[in-house]
């Protein structure tokens, strides 16, 4: 079977920021033990995965629609924050609603969710780009 590197670089890129972010958010900020984000973060990347290929062409589309014809590094982000947005959070949901939370605390979770997202969405943007220019020196950051 042969890997695709748009696929690799994709995923690679996922995995890293999401493991990265995510420590830092459950030890430093929900105060979860070491072992428990390790273990969050584990159980995370089937899901990774499986999705981040697809994350990276949703998130091209969504940019070329934000920027439009004209390159400008704020348009590229705007579009990085909304791509994150829109994508993660119903994934999210999924999950809460797979997990068996009820109504209240789903929505209490969303809202801090939300607030991640808009907050990482630009960087992992940058992140995802930089990972592509190494794997895929070939293409443009951001192929539409």
């Amino acid at each position: 079977m042969k890997i695709s590197r748009h696929w690799l670089a994709d995923t690679v890129a996922l995995i890293i920021f999401t493991i990265v972010t995510g420590m830092f958010i459950e030890i430093v900020i929900v105060g979860m033990t070491l072992t428990q984000s390790l273990m969050s973060r584990l159980m995370c990347q089937p899901l990774n995965i499986a999705l981040g290929r697809t994350y990276g062409i949703y998130r091209d589309f969504i940019i070329s629609k934000v920027r439009g014809h004209r390159k400008s590094r704020l348009r590229e982000s705007l579009g990085d924050i909304v791509a994150y947005l829109t994508f993660q959070l119903p994934l999210y949901i999924g999950v809460l609603i797979a997990v068996g939370m009820d109504t209240k605390s789903i929505i209490t979770a969303l809202f801090s969710q939300i607030v991640a997202l808009l907050i990482l969405g630009a960087p992992y943007g940058q992140w995802l780009s930089f990972v592509r220019k190494r794997l895929l020196p070939e293409i443009m950051p951001v192929a539409v």
